[in-house]
């Protein structure tokens, strides 16, 4: 892949002003600063001296920040020549230059905000630019032009993004209305080493699911409630020194990063695979379910609620979670219920989740198989022993 028409040429392409002034007359997600002046640092000056045949060993790189007319006469001919293969190592100078050169492509007309885009994922894949955070803020920018929200999804469920950025950029999925997805949720907690990465997928968007009834709407939209104030466009960081833009920039990991946590706390074996056994499960009643269900076999008491709008709701839930007998369950109008399965010596522990549920409607307890009505449930009832 070559990158030669997609760095900008004086005299060819034109300058940063004269973008500037065509994409503020677009309507773009993106607020535009028209620059103080009418130069253009990362535009290539051919008319300037280059050392021909100069190898390609980059033992005098040149300082990052530096234009095309600040190299050296051997600098410009390495430019020159690495801008044919841009997948191989160069000094970070070089791949600055064309970090900066693709932002002003991006706020182009097609086809060369297109080509711009598509040079970006290419670089992506290469080892050379892995490392390289500014590619993922360029990369993130033009999705962000784009305005798709599940392409913005898709990307982050792949891309090894900095663990840094990541929270940004779930930030601008959220304002763009596009849900967290379970296989966005592995690579994220891959990046940020939560446990929730070694969860399939499966596991995961049931779990999210749950989560989202827990906090009464999406997880991402809920993160972005309470970072409100950071919807407001604030400056953003461009590699074109001269470029100046500004755009919304929440931040939610500091809020997304407990609820994510939350979703590990359940041993994945204690669950199962949701695919296969939640419809199972919830289809049997507790006493036949206990029959072939080796947790539910020792149960002395089964504690059963569903979603609640009590204030109470989120702690019951978390105490719920944390019993190793905890089951997510879909009822037959695919309802989702809260199933909690006590032994004998463990009645210290239903006695704490009983006085938060006891009182909600949709909750029913069991012992050894038989559905007990609210009024036998008390301490040392004969109904318990």
């Amino acid at each position: 892949m070559s990158s030669e028409s997609l760095m900008r040429v004086a005299g060819r392409d034109e300058g940063l002003s004269s973008v500037v002034a065509r994409a503020q007359l677009r309507p773009l997600p993106i607020t535009l600063a028209s620059p103080a002046s009418n130069e253009d640092y990362a535009l290539l000056d051919l008319s300037l001296s280059a050392e021909p045949g100069a190898p390609a060993l980059y033992d005098n790189a040149p300082v990052v920040g530096l234009g095309y007319a600040g190299f050296t006469p051997r600098q410009r001919s390495q430019l020159l020549a690495w801008q044919q293969t841009p997948l191989t190592p160069a000094p970070p100078a070089f791949q600055q230059l064309l970090l900066a050169d693709l932002e002003v492509r991006l706020l182009q007309d097609d086809p060369l905000a297109l080509a711009a885009r598509t040079q970006l994922g290419t670089l992506e894949q290469s080892d050379a630019w892995l490392y390289n955070p500014a590619l993922w803020r360029v990369s993130l920018l033009s999705r962000w032009l784009a305005q798709d929200g599940g392409a913005l999804a898709t990307w982050l469920a792949r891309a090894a993004l900095p663990a840094d950025l990541i929270g940004l950029a779930l930030g601008m999925q959220a304002l763009l209305d596009a849900p967290l997805s379970a296989a966005e949720v592995r690579q994220v907690a891959r990046q940020w080493r939560q446990p929730a990465a070694d969860l399939s997928e499966a596991v995961l968007a049931f779990r999210l699911q749950s989560l989202a009834v827990a906090l009464g709407q999406e997880p991402l939209q809920w993160t972005l409630a309470q970072l409100a104030w950071m919807r407001l466009p604030r400056p953003w960081r461009c590699q074109h020194r001269d470029l100046r833009i500004e755009l919304p920039q929440p931040d939610v990991r500091r809020a997304l990063e407990p609820l994510l946590a939350e979703l590990a706390i359940i041993d994945s074996a204690t669950v199962g695979d949701a695919t296969e056994t939640v419809e199972a499960a919830a289809a049997a009643p507790p006493g036949e379910a206990a029959a072939g269900h080796s947790e539910l076999s020792r149960a002395h008491l089964i504690v059963e609620f569903r979603q609640s709008r009590s204030e109470f709701f989120a702690i019951a839930l978390r105490q719920a979670q944390k019993r190793a007998g905890f089951m997510q369950l879909l009822d037959e109008d695919r309802h989702l219920v809260y199933r909690v399965v006590f032994r004998k010596n463990e009645m210290n522990h239903f006695w704490q989740l009983w006085n938060y549920v006891q009182g909600w409607t949709a909750t029913r307890v069991y012992c050894k198989g038989e559905e007990l009505q609210k009024w036998q449930v008390y301490p040392y009832s004969q109904y318990l022993r």
